[in-house]
């Protein structure tokens, strides 16, 4: 069923766009994937059980007419990350937008507890797939002179930590590469950027949030007094995936309710 966007002419329109949305079943990537169709484009939505991906998508085929599809992935296997990108550009065509949302953080703990088993799964999730994805992407968006790359961070890897040794280093890798593909690629029409969450009201920060401790050390680095919810992640990503950002290359926004500027005594 196709519909005219309510956002057409508009910097935010994103009808005909395809994009790939991974761990795009829940909080910060099912908000993504929700506002991008409704911005107008055709989302797949990948996550590792096909049952939590498939409600995502009922929920935006229901409102946005038919623009998703779901696909279980695993993002630390090579095969599995070519299936997602044919099953999508079966359903929908070329993918114009990648949004390397899934990740993992399995370790917490000393530097010398971080076996290599633990770094390179956690390097395989949080970097390899957004290269594997890139790499098999790219090619298309430059024949077609447009593309996104938007790769979801975390402001614990602007600074330096004892504790989450693996993932930091694996979402800086991230980072980087990013900033490369917009150096390389900038000219031929692809925009790639980071956008790195703060503290938000997702399942996963649930442990620290109920943690009195911890949760009031953050918020005491907070300006705006408060966690961020899933859709003012997703709003920051609408604007990268559309015209609207597309001036913005190879940049880190810190989408952190200003914790990252804030010196507490």
């Amino acid at each position: 069923m196709t519909q005219t966007s309510k956002f057409a002419s508009t910097l935010f329109d994103l009808s005909g766009r395809t994009a790939l949305v991974t761990g795009g079943s829940r909080g910060i990537g099912r908000a993504i994937s929700e506002r991008l169709a409704q911005h107008g484009a055709n989302v797949i939505v990948s996550g590792r059980k096909i049952e939590a991906a498939q409600e995502t998508v009922d929920a935006i085929n229901a409102r946005d007419g038919g623009r998703a599809i779901a696909v279980t992935v695993n993002i630390t296997r090579e095969d599995e990350l070519q299936a997602l990108v044919e099953a999508g550009e079966a359903a929908f065509g070329p993918i114009d937008i990648l949004v390397a949302n899934a990740g993992l953080h399995i370790h917490f703990g000393p530097s010398a507890e971080m076996t290599d088993a633990v770094l390179e799964k956690t390097i395989a999730g949080n970097f390899r797939a957004l290269h594997r994805l890139s790499q098999r992407l790219l090619p298309g968006m430059t024949a077609r002179g447009w593309g996104r790359i938007i790769n979801i961070g975390t402001i614990a890897a602007h600074f330096g930590t004892g504790a989450y040794h693996s993932y930091t280093l694996s979402k800086n890798l991230a980072m980087q590469y990013t900033r490369n593909i917009a150096v390389e690629h900038g000219p031929s029409g692809i925009r790639a950027n980071t956008v790195s969450p703060g503290l938000v009201k997702t399942d996963m920060a649930q442990g620290l949030i109920d943690d009195p401790e911890e949760f009031a050390r953050e918020m005491a680095r907070s300006t705006v007094g408060r966690m961020g919810e899933p859709d003012e992640i997703a709003g920051v990503v609408l604007m990268l995936a559309s015209d609207a950002g597309g001036y913005v290359n190879g940049q880190t926004i810190a989408a952190d309710g200003g914790q990252t500027i804030r010196y507490v005594k």
